[in-house]
């Protein structure tokens, strides 16, 4: 009996166009992609194939981008954010963790890439870099580029033989030339902003190489910073020019370029929130000051980078703004915090431009956009 019915399974799976079957995995979410794996030998092969992982991640970028918050305090904590018309479709899930991740070793979220975030920790004076992808619990630790310098965990610096401190830059994306995932770190001189050395990481190869391809200019570098397009990117301050800027890393190429600020930009009477991703592009948005003397926002402007450059999306004109962060944008919703308001979130629908407010559990959340993928599933992901 078992084996007839066994029988009737593999007719029906013939008799279905293998195009059609790749067609409707494709449109699956992970939990039940992984399931249905273990059907078959086919079913295992068409899911774990990389062409599989581009064509699935596809559509996941069109039809279920979420937002992923770190939680702090204790062992780390992901929650992941859905929403619909910029309302919340369920209240936070929280995501399981490969047991690693629940020890006490303190994590700080890097980025999020194609269904992968990276992490950074430094238990015991020994730097680490997680990689992570929470729809199947896959984790990888990647040990810090073996350096000259001593790594002094409590400050978060390292400092080298003439010593002299240094701090550093963390940058995580994907080569879509090669389909496989890359760490960059910038090492620089903590008091002069002076590069000392540029590392990158790679998946496929497991290991570092130095690059020799690096700016001359010296930057201060804030957060926030963000990948798009297999490139990833900083806030940078010029320490020659003291002009702000944008500093992009492509992780194809392994170079460096500067980007201008909007021409209209006036550094008197705004300041960056967030760059951000929406609809594939580089997008920026600014808190525009009315008032120079003012504590408060007034407006919020979203700018996003064209062929022709930058270009003005939309200004929402929204009072009393203290001290906003953007947590993370999509193509459909952004997410906002302000420091008068801790312990809840705003979301702005970017079409209509509405704004609702949200209580969240943590007060001081760190948000990236994340989408639930296949990544590191096999070795060519």
């Amino acid at each position: 009996m078992e084996g007839r019915e066994r029988g009737k399974r593999m007719r029906v799976e013939n008799s279905v166009p293998e195009d059609l079957i790749v067609d409707i995995f494709a449109k699956l979410p992970v939990k039940s992609l992984i399931r249905f794996m273990c059907l078959s030998k086919s079913c295992y092969q068409a899911i774990s194939d990389p062409q599989f992982f581009r064509l699935h991640l596809h559509h996941s970028n069109q039809s279920n981008k979420q937002f992923v918050l770190q939680i702090s305090g204790g062992p780390l904590t992901l929650q992941s954010l859905s929403f619909c018309h910029h309302q919340l479709l369920r209240e936070p899930v929280t995501l399981d963790q490969p047991i690693l991740l629940l020890s006490d070793w303190r994590w700080e979220m890097v980025g999020s890439c194609n269904g992968v975030l990276c992490f950074t920790t430094s238990p015991q004076s020994i730097h680490y870099l997680g990689i992570l992808n929470p729809s199947i619990k896959k984790l990888k630790l990647v040990l810090f580029p073996n350096l000259e310098y001593s790594f002094y965990p409590s400050i978060g610096l390292y400092r080298s033989l003439d010593e002299t401190y240094i701090s550093t830059e963390i940058g995580f994306g994907f080569d879509s030339r090669t389909s496989e995932f890359k760490i960059v770190i910038i090492f620089r001189e903590f008091d002069s902003e002076r590069w000392r050395q540029v590392q990158v990481y790679s998946l496929r190869k497991n290991s570092w190489k130095v690059l020799s391809n690096v700016p001359n200019s010296l930057y201060y570098m804030y957060e926030p910073q963000v990948v798009v397009n297999g490139a990833f990117y900083w806030f940078v301050n010029s320490v020659i020019s003291d002009c702000l800027s944008i500093l992009m890393f492509d992780f194809t190429e392994e170079t460096f370029k500067e980007i201008k600020m909007p021409d209209c930009f006036d550094e008197d009477l705004g300041e960056f929130v967030r760059l951000g991703e929406v609809k594939g592009k580089l997008s920026l948005l600014l808190l525009v000051y009315l008032d120079e003397d003012s504590s408060a926002g007034d407006s919020l402007e979203m700018w996003m980078m064209e062929d022709s450059g930058w270009v003005r999306q939309f200004v929402v004109n929204r009072s009393q703004l203290y001290g906003p962060t953007c947590l993370a944008m999509n193509d459909e919703v952004m997410l906002l915090s302000t420091y008068s308001n801790v312990g809840h979130i705003l979301s702005c629908d970017l079409k209509t431009l509405e704004f609702t407010d949200h209580e969240i559990e943590e007060q001081r959340p760190r948000a990236l956009t994340y989408t639930p993928s296949l990544a590191l599933l096999g070795e060519e992901n």
